[in-house]
């Protein structure tokens, strides 16, 4: 054979590889696309699609049906990218739920179009519809849920400020219809939450609030045990509490309870009702179970904190009124707040009076995590200067800043021991009680504990108004939200308790942004322009009628022709500002298309070009080397 037909041979032969090689990635890609259907690789930074251990028990703790409705519009796609691709990861989300339920969870995708039955079901099922036009239209965007039982529950809206708790939303959605009964919450303490009858003195607010979403208990008198249908136990500042009722709490505590605890140093709402000079109740008797589970709570002091100070009138050295920072009654902004957990997500304002601070003791084995902190100009007041002798001025006059960041709330986890180690004290008689004594603990303890009593009496977050003869409760904090927050957090399973926020969603091209920025100023003008033309035609079209309807005289026929006439013009109208709106977008998503078509096809392209160029470069050396042998 001639060396040109062996040269030939050899091209169709290299030509041949490359075909197949390409032959090859195309049917893997395919294959895979069949075979590695349900396979996941999430490489987002703050795994925005890797569910979290939580939410996987919660999961796979379901035992009966539970059908999710999700109701997107289809008008939320041309709302922009950011509200795009939020909807395309609930929806994703949802799948990836539906795949860990085994069978137990089935997603139903409802698109609620305007008059259409979809959206009476989506109203049915308690969504709220969103005006987002001029001419009446509305987005739906929420989830309603059913158990085989007929209980349900809905998140009306799925606001995608609340992006950052999109996981918890859905597995509480969840969690809440698996258990559809009111979780039971126990309070033991010295605040009259629920009011006291033979005074007339009412319930408290948040109380009123927490009974429309719990089964609320109030657990008076000596203690013996703390039921097992307890899902959280509220400890609301107990000061008269006997060894018996200490123990209940500490075992309860050590068997991996759910506790709530507000501990005050200075109560303010309860020095109110006392004697002149009488000091506060206290909750020194739970010293030991706090020590126990790892935290300290100073009796003697409270945090002024004068960045975050709440002005009030008081008078000054000569006797004259003066507008100055309460050092100790504070206003909590976002900046105070630990802004990943759930507990906080979309609270804006949270009032303390007197708080105190919480830290954990050195070496303890629990976990400790700030959830309410002031700033670093904060320091520590004497508590009985504070609630006997309260003097604005003089406080600031006094006053020395510590230089670190103080704990307000926090949330402490973590296995505890007994605080009984040696067992039950002597006044706990009953025998099974006794033989049931546990020193270590078996589960987890689940605890969010406030140094403040008063965050939850009306006056620090509320205030009356009268208007048209009616008196109205308006809140100026979020004070009950927060404690409702805490209640339900605390209620779920402990995987949803360690649940917390997910990173952001919305990390913006800004290449993006400045061409809508552009193509919006653009066509502003023109859409302003249809608007107004739009308006015109309305307002002549309602003169006509409003003559005809004044002169009781029906319109001529060319009186009805002009207002044919303006519908039509009307509609054309609309059409051209729709054309102008869907103008604002195409820039952006041909962008955006191209961004898709390069991530999808750059790379395999790039490997092909890499491979096609070896080949190329591997028979050029082969040729040179036969040349040379030649």
């Amino acid at each position: 054979m001639s060396q040109a037909s062996r040269k030939w041979d050899r091209s169709w032969l290299a030509g041949g590889v490359i075909v197949a090689a390409l032959i090859v990635f195309f049917g893997l890609n395919m294959a895979a696309g069949v075979w590695l259907k349900t396979a996941r690789l999430d490489l987002t930074q703050d795994s925005l699609f890797t569910l979290s251990d939580g939410t996987r028990e919660t999961l796979a703790e379901i035992d009966e049906p539970i059908t999710l409705r999700f109701y997107k519009s289809a008008i939320i796609d041309e709302l922009g990218p950011f509200y795009r691709n939020y909807a395309r990861r609930v929806a994703e989300l949802l799948d990836e739920y539906a795949r860990h339920a085994d069978g137990m969870l089935i997603i139903e995708t409802y698109d609620p179009a305007a008059f259409s039955p979809e959206e009476d079901l989506a109203v049915a099922d308690g969504l709220e519809g969103i005006p987002i036009s001029r001419e009446g239209d509305q987005l739906f965007f929420g989830l309603a849920g059913f158990n085989s039982t007929d209980d349900r529950d809905a998140i009306a809206y799925l606001a995608p400020e609340r992006a950052m708790f999109l996981e918890y939303d859905l597995t509480r959605l969840v969690h809440d219809l698996a258990n559809p009964e009111k979780p039971v919450v126990a309070v033991i303490g010295d605040l009259q939450l629920m009011g006291d009858p033979s005074t007339r003195y009412q319930p408290w607010f948040v109380t009123e609030i927490m009974r429309q979403f719990f089964d609320v208990r109030v657990l008076g008198g000596t203690v013996d045990r703390i039921d097992d249908d307890v899902s959280v136990l509220v400890l609301a500042q107990p000061a008269n509490i006997d060894d018996q009722t200490l123990y209940a709490i500490d075992q309860y505590a050590v068997g991996g309870g759910h506790v709530l605890g507000f501990l005050d140093p200075a109560p303010e709402i309860m020095v109110a009702g006392q004697q002149p000079g009488t000091p506060p109740p206290t909750f020194q008797a739970l010293t030991p179970l706090l020590t126990a589970w790892g935290i300290e709570i100073p009796m003697d002091q409270v945090v002024g904190d004068p960045d975050n100070a709440v002005a009030v009138q008081a008078a000054d050295r000569t006797g004259r009124p003066a507008i100055v920072p309460y050092l100790p009654w504070v206003s909590l902004g976002p900046d105070a707040m630990a802004g990943d957990d759930v507990i906080l997500a979309n609270l804006e304002r949270i009032h303390l009076n007197s708080a105190g601070i919480v830290r954990p003791i050195d070496g303890a084995a629990t976990t400790f995590e700030p959830i309410l902190q002031s700033t670093d100009q904060a320091g520590l007041v004497d508590a009985f200067m504070v609630t006997m002798m309260p003097d604005p001025v003089g406080l600031i006059q006094t006053f020395q800043p510590g230089g670190d960041v103080l704990t307000y709330a926090a949330r402490v986890s973590g296995t505890v021991t007994s605080a009984f180690p040696d067992g039950p004290p002597e006044a706990v008689t009953d025998q099974e009680i006794v033989d049931a004594h546990r020193s270590e603990g078996d589960a987890p303890l689940s605890m969010i504990v406030v140094a403040d009593a008063d965050i939850l009496s009306d006056r620090s977050w509320l205030r009356t108004e009268a208007l048209l003869g009616q008196r109205y409760t308006v809140p100026t904090a979020n004070n009950g939200d927060f404690a409702v927050n805490a209640l339900e957090n605390l209620s779920g399973s402990a995987g949803l308790i360690a649940l917390r926020g997910r990173g952001l969603t919305d990390r913006p091209f800004e290449l993006l942004q400045a061409m809508q920025r552009d193509a919006e100023q653009r066509f502003r003008d023109a859409e302003e322009t249809l608007l107004t033309q739009i308006d015109e035609a309305e307002a002549r079209i309602a003169q006509l009628r409003q003559e005809e309807q004044d002169s009781g005289i029906l319109l001529t026929g060319a009186q009805q022709q002009t207002i044919d006439e303006f519908r039509g013009q009307m509609l054309a109208l609309r059409q051209q500002l729709r054309d102008v709106q869907h103008s604002l977008r195409q820039d952006v998503e041909r962008v955006e298309q191209q961004i898709r078509i390069a991530n999808i096809w750059a790379v395999p392209a790039l490997i092909a070009l890499i491979a096609i160029g070896l080949a190329i470069v591997r028979r050029v050396r082969m040729s040179r080397r036969r040349t040379v042998t030649a």
